[in-house]
């Protein structure tokens, strides 16, 4: 196959426009100079929007995700605190790992893989401690397409406890409308590499008015991640340590094609495109791993049919029809695949994908019956 003839229907990196690919061409230019103070605003005017945060500070930073994830939590745990963590997915086993560093009282909630924490057991479990200050929970949990749709009713509970909430948005920013601001989280991080189709290397950080206070209050913070630096530097639109420019460009490239189309428009395409691939999973006879009520739009996992092989099967899909999807991690490695619907969702790639994998699944002698992916995609996008 040739080497531009694929799609990336992972959970991340996904594809980007390639207005935005053309953006990261450009010249290097002076990181403390007018030029990047310019892009690194409107880039921040940009996100604010995607994020619904009409207050509070936003920063873009030069890291992955994860790293976005130990800003926030480095900045706003003390080692005294008491910080609950609700445990759904590899990524909130991460966050609560983190969390472990800076707090000598992190007390863990499993939830079952493939569901997450709802409002009512959240309160019964802050009621049944002794005083909680911080609380984690995951928006979309990556691992298992598992989706927390409680996170606004969480915020105001939290916020009229006076609990500092830290939510991984890191693969629900641009795939679902937010209101940070509204809602009131304490502090949110998101990936620039999943649904706002822009390149790896940076993660967003919305910290809320409250947070601010309690970061500038905190005796030792971490040095990279300073947010009391940044915000200093935040002044005159710099950044404390070099930024990846050319990164910055492709974000801001990526946002323009996003907000250009409309954010209703782009968030529509996330709930169309999961739709069609949840009815195809259906006729394929494949088993949605998350629950009902807990199914994410950007995040597809079902469970692999027996005797099919997650390495077989994604082989397949890559190799003879340029569709890369993942196979599970964590807990659900070996037993689920995951399908990233994410960034760039149209008609065609989600086509694209549910024909590679019925026919990949059929050669691999999985039975069911007729699938017609044309059908299926069209009824979903005209919704």
């Amino acid at each position: 196959m040739e080497h531009d003839d694929f799609i990336l229907m992972l959970p991340g990196p996904t594809d980007v426009p390639k207005e935005t690919l053309e953006a990261m061409r450009r010249r290097m230019i002076n990181h403390r100079a007018d030029e990047f103070r310019r892009l690194h605003e409107q880039v921040l005017e940009k996100v604010r929007k995607v994020l619904g945060a009409t207050s509070g500070d936003v920063y873009v930073l030069t890291c992955s995700s994860t790293g976005g994830i130990e800003c926030a939590v480095s900045n706003l745990i003390d080692r005294e605190d008491r910080v609950l963590a609700f445990v759904n997915g590899l990524f909130a086993e991460r966050m609560t790992v983190a969390a472990e560093y800076y707090s000598d009282y992190v007390i863990r909630v499993e939830n079952e893989l493939g569901t997450a924490v709802t409002v009512e057991e959240f309160r019964k479990e802050v009621e049944s401690t002794n005083g909680i200050d911080v609380a984690l929970i995951v928006h979309n949990e990556t691992s298992t397409g598992a989706f927390n749709p409680s996170v606004q009713e969480i915020s105001e509970y939290c916020r009229k406890q006076g609990i500092v909430l830290i939510v991984d948005g890191v693969t629900s920013i641009g795939g679902y409308p937010l209101e940070l601001s509204k809602w009131g989280v304490t502090a949110f991080v998101g990936g620039t590499q999943k649904c706002l189709a822009a390149p790896p290397g940076l993660a967003i950080v919305h910290v809320s008015e409250e947070a601010r206070e309690k970061i500038r209050k905190k005796p030792k913070r971490p040095h990279y991640f300073d947010l009391v630096s940044h915000e200093e530097f935040m002044k005159r639109l710099e950044t404390p340590f070099t930024p990846a420019i050319t990164l910055f460009y492709g974000l801001d490239a990526s946002l323009d094609y996003i907000l250009e189309r409309g954010l209703e428009r782009w968030y529509a395409a996330h709930r169309q495109g999961s739709t069609a691939f949840y009815e195809a999973l259906e006729e394929m006879n494949l088993r949605v791993f998350p629950r009902q009520q807990f199914r994410s739009r950007t995040l597809i996992a079902a469970r692999l049919p027996d005797g099919v092989q997650d390495v077989q099967l994604t082989k397949l899909m890559k190799e003879k029809y340029g569709v890369l999807i993942s196979g599970g991690m964590g807990k659900t490695k070996g037993l689920i695949i995951r399908i990233g619907n994410m960034g760039l969702v149209t008609p065609d790639r989600v086509a694209r994908t549910i024909r590679a994998l019925s026919k990949s699944l059929a050669e691999l002698g999985v039975e069911f019956g007729e699938v017609d992916v044309d059908q299926i995609v069209r009824r979903a996008f005209s919704g």
